[in-house]
């Protein structure tokens, strides 16, 4: 909607120009057809509506993971590892 407001500005710059007389509104007649139609040109699309949320997926179910528990320090670690990421202690 922009675009086509700069655009009908600078349409009306250019009659503007066209019917003005004194030397100085020709010269900011001018300028507001140059810079209307830049923007008019060059102004990015607006992005389009997000989906409907009933279209989005759900987060997935969270799964349990095995656990075991550090012998030095006694904090949570994975079933797979050997080291505690909190004590750097064998497990």
């Amino acid at each position: 909607m922009l675009r086509q407001t700069f655009f009908v500005a600078s349409c009306l710059g250019a009659l503007n120009l066209y019917f003005a007389e004194d030397t100085i509104l020709q010269i900011l007649s001018g300028l507001l057809v140059l810079f209307s139609l830049g923007i008019s040109i060059v102004w990015p699309e607006p992005l389009p509506p997000p989906p409907a949320p009933d279209l989005w997926s759900d987060a997935p179910v969270k799964k349990e993971r095995k656990m075991k528990t550090c012998s030095s320090c006694g904090k949570a670690v994975d079933l797979k590892w050997t080291m505690c990421p909190y004590c750097s202690k064998r497990v």
